[in-house]
């Protein structure tokens, strides 16, 4: 199972207060890092990235490029975390290039479409109820459950994630768990990465 940590810069108080929440996850063992920051101006968000890419890879640690993907055709960058809308705005850019290409899905529906414009990886949300999404209905266990039943590839789980529940998410038939929140405001990261570890 991988544990992978989506950045929040809001969460942590500015860019340098990022990077070295970043450089500790790192240090902590968590398995891969997205750089999550649709906020920033394309220029903004090239200049972070490449920051925190050396972080990442002093340490071993994957990291993902989210939402840009033209900006991943120009870095020549291989790993890419899309929002579904941001792949079929895309959808005739050729994508062959991605080694890895992670899809945002909400149903069973959107993680049809994700596949069919060529997503080899599913992140599934929001499992549990977050404060992120208040206001909306949790997806549950279901939507893991569902989509695997016709989809046998890698899937990740994101939403109300917690070291109490992660294992439901497992047992549905999530590869993988993702996480914002609590990763970004964790004092002790150790600790943090220590608790989801099977």
């Amino acid at each position: 199972m991988k544990i992978t940590a989506i950045s929040n810069l809001g969460l942590c108080g500015g860019k340098e207060a990022l990077k070295e929440k970043i450089s500790r996850l790192c240090e902590a063992g968590i398995s891969e890092i997205i750089l999550r920051e649709k906020n920033l101006s394309v220029s903004e968000y090239c200049a972070l990235f490449c920051e925190v890419l050396q972080i990442c890879n002093h340490f071993g640690v994957r990291l993902f490029l989210h939402n840009f993907l033209d900006l991943a055709y120009e870095l020549n960058y291989k790993f890419v975390w899309l929002p579904l809308q941001i792949l079929e705005q895309k959808s005739n850019r050729n994508l062959a290039k991605f080694e890895k290409i992670v899809v945002s899905a909400h149903s069973t529906s959107e993680a049809k479409i994700a596949l069919n414009l060529g997503a080899n990886a599913l992140c599934l949300s929001h499992i549990f109820p977050t404060d992120c999404k208040a206001n909306l209905e949790p997806k549950g266990l279901d939507l893991i459950h569902n989509v695997r039943e016709f989809w046998s590839g890698e899937i990740y789980a994101l939403g109300g994630i917690n070291f109490s529940n992660f294992h439901f998410v497992i047992e549905s038939g999530a590869d993988n768990i993702a996480i914002m929140s609590s990763a970004m405001t964790c004092e002790n990261e150790k600790e943090f990465v220590k608790k989801f570890k099977i």
